[in-house]
């Protein structure tokens, strides 16, 4: 796992982005400034086996919105890497087709603390923190952990690496909810987002 002093160091930080906020840009900001990477990349997932039911907007829509949302930000790039891999998305087959597509790059994966709850149930999780640093943010999470214990355990492994990243209590249902309710959101997205979402539409009510 350990990455040679001439590797590009870069952050995948995973989502569905649906749509991307200002607690995305927190959090990828803050990996990019404290945990030694040279990038970080979100990488907007498709599909996810842990997200089935979420009622997404079309991928090429959410690619878009985090390149808005980058665009002034040269060391934050998109990515639509799982675009053309098999579906579901799982970590462990994009991050292999990136080991190999990218010899010379060691990739950290970026995840919340609440993740470790259901990490053991992942594909190929051992490879993956074989192979990869866990950069891990803490997160105000809708999502009960039933055992900490299981948190408990992934924290204590040597390639786990907190980060005492700022908590932001946003969500992106939070914003689709208040869209939908025609609420204001434009402080909690970048500005081009805000008007992006309202030129398509997304999220109103149907």
């Amino acid at each position: 796992m350990d990455a040679s002093p001439s590797s590009k160091r870069v952050g995948l930080y995973f989502g569905s982005f649906n749509p991307v906020h200002l607690g995305h840009l927190v959090i990828a900001n803050h990996m990019l400034q404290h945990a030694e990477l040279d990038e970080v990349w979100l990488v907007v997932t498709p599909t996810s086996p842990h997200k089935q039911g979420v009622d997404l907007i079309p991928e090429e829509h959410r690619l878009q919105m985090v390149k808005l949302a980058l665009a002034d930000h040269p060391q934050l790039r998109a990515s639509s890497v799982e675009f053309d891999l098999p579906r579901p998305n799982y970590t462990a087959r994009t991050m292999e087709h990136l080991r190999a597509s990218h010899p010379d790059t060691a990739f950290s994966i970026i995840m919340g603390q609440d993740n470790l709850a259901s990490f053991s149930t992942w594909q190929d999780h051992t490879a993956l923190l074989d192979q990869h640093r866990l950069l891990i943010y803490p997160r105000l999470s809708d999502r009960a952990v039933n055992d900490p214990s299981e948190v408990d355990r992934w924290m204590v492994h040597p390639h786990v690496e907190v980060q005492k990243a700022p908590v932001i209590a946003i969500s992106s249902t939070y914003i689709r909810d208040a869209i939908m309710a025609g609420h204001d959101v434009q402080f909690l997205l970048p500005d081009a987002v805000v008007a992006y979402i309202g030129n398509n539409h997304f999220y109103e009510q149907a």
